[in-house]
């Protein structure tokens, strides 16, 4: 009997974690949807997934100490403001991902679904870019991506996009923070808050 019992929560575990990353793939593919709406679009990714710390510590914002407490206080300016943004929520969401070793941190084709996308390293973004204008190729879009992460109970998924062309020499200076939602079978974008670094 207790063989049984393990084996049902081996199926269910492993059904959870296919359904899981079903879920991430198609949330990052709906955001790219609605900007290159094309499969065929030619498109570049940077490999390599941007840091989920990054994204958790940006999804909290910038914190004060109160002089009279002593205690941090989240600043009420952060773009991310209640009730999407819940600490008790946030917690449990840096408590699963914070310092968490990807098994699988670099992006591949059967990732998106596009047809027509080219990958390259972030450690060459700056000799990818002047090739390709020295070649006088098209200007194509190229994004960065970090592995999206659940949030509130699986409720939401978030994850960070850095955006920018082949024109795009200073970096991807288009940065943002993305809260999705599945509503209707698609995901959904419920917050997108601009963010003030640089993807290299």
């Amino acid at each position: 009997m207790k063989k049984l019992i393990c084996l049902l929560l081996l199926f269910v575990s492993f059904f959870s974690n296919l359904s899981y990353a079903q879920d991430k793939r198609e949330a990052i593919n709906d955001f790219l949807q609605a900007i290159v709406p094309d499969y065929n679009q030619k498109i570049f990714i940077i490999q390599e997934k941007t840091s989920t710390n990054h994204v958790i510590d940006i999804f909290k914002g910038k914190t004060s100490k109160d002089s009279l407490t002593n205690e941090y206080k989240r600043e009420e300016r952060e773009e991310i403001k209640p009730p999407l943004y819940n600490e008790e929520h946030w917690a449990v969401m840096k408590k699963e991902y914070y310092l968490k070793i990807e098994k699988h941190n670099s992006w591949v084709a059967n990732d998106f679904n596009y047809k027509n996308i080219e990958f390259f390293s972030s450690h060459l973004f700056i000799e990818f870019i002047v090739s390709h204008f020295e070649k006088h190729l098209p200007i194509t879009n190229v994004f960065s991506f970090s592995e999206p992460i659940f949030y509130s109970a699986n409720k939401y998924l978030v994850f960070k996009v850095g955006q920018g062309t082949t024109e795009s020499i200073n970096g991807l200076t288009d940065n943002y923070l993305i809260i999705m939602k599945k509503e209707n079978g698609k995901w959904i974008v419920m917050s997108k808050s601009y963010q003030l670094d640089l993807f290299y």
